[in-house]
C-alpha cells in the first residue's frame, strides 16, 4: 500500500521544538487517485482523502515533503508510486517505502521556468511536463534518463502542459500547438526535427485519448484526431480546463461546470452551485466525479450535489500580518506593495485557535463586495462592547463582528478621513485609535472612540505625508517611518507638546543601518528595535528622542561584527524570554538572545520545515509559545521553549514523565515563575544540571554538565524566582 503519512497536530498544541504548516487547501489544483486514497495538491500544500476512512490528511514539508509549491501530480498503478513535482524541477517519489527526493532538475544550469504541469506514465517510466518541456523520469532506478527540450519550431523552447501515449506516439499539448514523437527505439526524441507539429502557433492546454480518439482543447475549443487528421468539433461557453474519458464519451470540465460530449455538441452533466470560481482538475473514480475546485478544495460530485473536503487552514496563502484577538491567532491577507500601489487582493479574515482551528471568513460590505487589502486590525471597546476594527488600504475603516461589516462612517460622526489618501498604519493609545493617511496633508488621524471625536494632525516635515506605518510608544510618541523612494527613516511626533524630529542614517541623527523601515518592536526592558533593510538597531531611552541632543541607535556585536550588517529584516517579534526573532528578505528566520549578541537557533529551507526562506511577518503566541511565521508562499509555525509566565509558579507541568526508555527528546516544565532559576538533581541532592526558565518554560535533555546522558533513576527539580520567594520542587522519572 502507498505510505500515508499522518499530520497528528491538526490543532491543539504540539510539543515543543516541533513545526506544524498552516497551508490553505482552498485551491486544489491537481488530484491523483491511488487505491483507497484520494490525492490532493493546492499551490503550497498536499493532502488526501481516505476513503475507507472517510478521513482528511496532510502532507507537508512538516511530516515528510522535501518542498512546497507543487505543480503536478501524477500516480503510477504499477509501481504504487505517487510522483510529485513542485515548480522549482524538485521531484518527490512516495511509496510504500517511503519519500524520495530526486533534485536533477532543480539543481540543472538553465534560466528557465522549471515548474511541472502535468505527469503521465508510460512503459514504467513517468513523463512530467512543464515549461521544461517533457522530462522522462524511471521509476526503477528512480533516475531522470531523458529530457525533450527546445522541440519547437527551429528548436526553441516550448512549454508543455499535457501529454498521451497514442498509435506508439507521445502526442503533447503545448503553448505553440500539438506536438507529436515516435516511441520507437531509434527515434531520438530530443532532436527537434523528429517532431511533428499540428496547429503551429495556437496555445493547447490539454488532451486526453477517449475510445481511439484524441481530443485536445485550445481555451473553448474541442478538437478530435482519428489517427490520420485533427477536426475542429466544437466551442464551449467557457475555457476548457480538463478532458477525460467517462465509457466512451469525452468529459469535459470548464468553469461553469462538467459536460459530456456527444453528436458534437456538449451536454450538461452537472452544474456547479459557485460560479466565477475556477475549476481545475476532473477524475471520475469509484462512480464519483472529483473536481479540483479554486475555493472548496477538493470536490466529490454527483448528480444531486457534491461534498467538499480539505483539511482546516486559512482562506489563503498570502500573509501580510499575523496577530492576535483575545485568544484567536489572526491572519490578514491584505496589504499593498514597495511602490504603494494596491494589491487588489480580495481579504479574507482567518483565525486560527487551538481548540478549533482555522476558520475563514470573506470581509464584505453590505452590497456584497469583497474588502480589498486590509492592513490591521485593532480591538477597541466601542460602547462598552469589545469591538475589532479592519483598516483597508485604500477603502478606509469598518467595524467587524461576527462577519457583519459596517463602515465607521455609518458609527461615527465627524469623520476626518477624506478618502483620497491611503491607509497605510494603524494602532492604539488609551481610549483613541491612530491612523495614518499617506499622501495627505494631514497624515495622522486620531479618533476617540469613547468620546467620538476626531482630530487631524499635519507636521512641518514634509516627508510625513508619506508614513507607511505606525508605532505608538509608552510615552505617546508616534513612530511613523517613510516611504523608502521619499527619503526613508522615520518621523517621530508627540501631539502633546507638538514636537516632531526625523530619524535618518546620519550619525547623531539616528544613526540607523538602514533607510527603508520594516518593523518596529518594543522589548520587555522598553527598548525600541527597528528592522532595516541593512541591519538591526534599537533604541534603549524612548524619552531622549524628542529631547534634541544627538541620536545614534544601538546596534548589538555578535561575531565581531555589526548584527545581522547588511541583511534585508522583513519582521520582528519579541519573545516570553525577552528574545529577539527576526526574519529576513531571503535568508530565513533567526532568533537572538535578549541582547542580541548571541545565537539561539536560525531556520532555513535546507535545515527545517520553514517553506519559505522569504519571511513577512512573525507573531509570537506567548501562552502556548507558538511562533507563527508568514512567508511568501504560506505560514507555518514553530512551538519555542519559551511561554508567557507569572510572578508565581501555576499549574507546574512536567512531561514526558516518566521518561521512556531511549528518549532523546527535550523534557519539558511549565507553569514555572516568570524566568525562573531550574536546578536538576539526582535523588541525594547532587547537582547534575541547571538552566533558565524561559518566561513559564524550561527545558531538560536527559543528560549532565558534561553531556551524558543521565542513567535511571529519579531526578528531582527545584525552582525558584530570583529573591527565592517563589519555589517550587518536582520529581522526574527516568526510566
Amino acid at each position: 500500500m502507498l505510505l500515508a503519512v499522518q499530520t497528528s497536530f491538526a490543532q491543539g498544541q504540539i510539543p515543543v521544538f516541533n513545526w506544524r504548516s498552516h497551508i490553505s487547501y482552498n485551491n486544489v489544483i491537481d488530484i491523483a487517485a491511488a487505491g483507497e486514497l484520494i490525492y490532493a495538491a493546492s499551490p503550497n500544500g498536499l493532502f488526501f482523502v481516505d476513503l475507507s476512512e472517510n478521513s482528511v490528511n496532510r502532507l507537508t514539508k512538516s511530516n515528510g515533503l522535501s518542498d512546497v509549491s507543487i505543480g503536478a501530480l501524477g500516480y503510477d498503478s504499477d509501481s504504487k508510486t505517487l510522483v510529485i513535482g513542485y515548480s522549482n524541477g524538485n521531484i518527490d517519489l512516495l511509496s510504500a517505502n517511503g519519500i524520495h527526493n530526486i533534485r536533477t532538475v532543480l539543481e540543472a544550469p538553465t534560466t528557465t521556468n522549471k515548474s511541472f504541469k502535468d505527469i503521465a506514465f508510460n512503459g514504467g517510466r513517468a513523463y512530467l511536463s512543464g515549461d521544461l518541456g517533457i522530462i522522462v523520469l524511471d521509476l526503477s532506478s528512480e533516475e531522470i534518463i531523458e529530457s525533450y527540450q527546445n522541440i519547437g519550431v527551429n528548436g526553441e523552447s516550448v512549454s508543455v502542459s499535457e501529454i498521451v501515449f497514442f498509435n506508439d506516439r507521445i502526442y503533447a499539448a503545448s503553448e505553440s500547438g500539438i506536438l507529436s514523437v515516435s516511441l520507437e527505439s531509434g527515434v531520438n526524441r530530443q532532436d527537434y526535427n523528429n517532431w511533428k507539429r499540428d496547429f503551429v502557433g495556437i496555445p493547447f492546454s490539454n488532451i486526453h485519448e477517449v475510445e481511439s480518439k484524441l481530443y485536445a482543447s485550445s481555451t473553448t475549443d474541442l478538437f478530435a484526431f482519428d489517427g490520420s487528421s485533427w477536426s475542429y468539433q466544437a466551442s464551449a461557453n467557457t475555457s476548457i480546463t480538463a478532458i477525460i474519458s467517462d465509457s466512451d464519451l469525452p468529459l469535459i470540465l470548464t468553469n461553469s461546470g462538467i459536460f459530456s460530449f456527444d453528436n458534437n455538441q456538449f451536454n450538461l452533466q452537472y452544474s456547479f452551485p459557485k460560479q466565477g470560481i475556477s475549476r481545475n482538475e476532473l477524475l471520475l473514480y469509484q462512480n464519483y466525479w472529483w473536481v479540483g475546485d479554486g475555493f472548496d478544495g477538493l470536490l466529490k460530485v454527483e448528480s444531486n450535489g457534491q461534498q467538499s473536503f480539505k483539511p482546516s487552514g486559512p482562506a489563503n496563502d498570502n500573509t501580510w500580518l499575523v496577530g492576535k484577538s483575545e485568544a484567536q491567532t489572526i491572519k490578514l491577507s491584505g496589504g499593498f506593495d514597495d511602490n504603494l500601489s494596491a494589491l487588489n487582493r480580495a481579504s479574507f479574515f482567518s483565525s486560527f485557535s487551538f481548540e478549533e482551528g482555522w476558520k475563514n471568513a470573506a470581509v464584505v460590505t453590505r452590497s456584497g463586495d469583497s474588502i480589498k487589502d486590509l492592513v490591521d486590525f485593532e480591538l477597541i471597546n466601542l460602547a462598552g462592547q469589545p469591538s475589532m476594527i479592519l483598516a483597508a488600504f485604500t477603502e478606509g475603516l469598518y467595524l467587524y463582528s461576527e462577519g457583519s461589516v459596517r463602515s465607521i462612517n455609518e458609527i461615527s460622526s465627524n469623520i476626518t478621513l477624506n478618502g483620497s489618501g491611503k491607509l497605510t498604519g494603524m494602532a492604539k493609545s488609551d481610549n483613541s485609535l491612530w491612523v495614518t493617511d499617506y499622501g495627505t496633508l494631514n497624515v495622522l488621524h486620531e479618533w476617540n472612540f469613547e468620546e467620538d471625536t476626531w482630530r487631524s494632525y499635519s507636521l512641518t516635515n514634509p516627508r510625513a505625508r508619506y508614513a507607511i506605518s505606525l508605532f505608538i510608544a509608552p510615552n505617546g510618541d508616534k513612530w511613523m517611518p517613510i516611504e523608502d523612494s521619499r527619503g526613508g527613516g522615520i518621523l517621530v511626533f508627540n501631539e502633546t507638546n507638538n514636537t516632531e524630529r526625523y530619524l535618518n542614517t546620519n550619525g547623531g541623527q539616528g544613526g540607523l543601518p538602514g533607510s527603508k523601515i520594516t518593523a518596529l518592536v518594543l522589548d520587555e526592558n522598553q527598548f525600541l528595535w527597528v528592522g532595516t533593510d541593512q541591519g538591526i538597531a534599537f533604541f534603549p531611552n524612548l524619552n531622549a528622542i524628542l529631547q534634541g541632543q544627538a541620536l545614534t541607535a544601538s546596534i548589538p556585536i555578535y561575531e565581531n561584527r555589526l548584527l545581522l550588517r547588511d541583511e534585508n529584516i522583513t519582521a520582528v517579534a519579541i519573545d516570553p524570554a525577552n528574545r529577539k526573532w527576526f526574519g529576513t528578505k531571503n535568508n530565513g528566520l533567526w532568533l537572538f538572545s535578549e541582547t542580541g549578541e548571541e545565537l539561539v537557533q536560525r531556520f532555513t529551507t535546507q535545515n527545517s520545515p520553514l517553506i519559505s526562506n522569504a519571511i513577512t511577518s512573525i507573531f509570537v503566541e506567548e501562552t502556548s509559545g507558538e511562533v507563527f511565521v508568514g512567508t511568501d508562499k504560506g505560514l507555518v509555525s514553530f512551538k519555542s521553549d519559551a511561554t508567557l509566565g507569572t510572578f508565581e509558579h501555576q499549574n507546574v507541568k512536567i512531561y514526558p514523565n516518566p521518561v521512556p526508555p531511549n528518549f532523546d527528546g527535550q523534557i519539558v516544565i511549565n507553569g514555572l515563575a516568570n524566568n525562573a532559576s531550574v536546578k536538576f538533581t539526582d535523588i541525594s541532592g547532587k547537582l547534575i544540571k541547571e538552566t533558565k526558565a524561559n518566561g513559564s518554560t524550561a527545558i531538560w535533555n536527559g543528560r549532565d554538565n558534561n553531556g551524558a546522558k543521565v542513567k535511571t533513576g529519579v531526578y528531582l527539580v527545584f525552582s525558584s524566582n530570583a529573591d527565592g520567594t517563589e519555589t517550587f520542587v518536582g520529581k522526574i522519572v527516568v526510566i
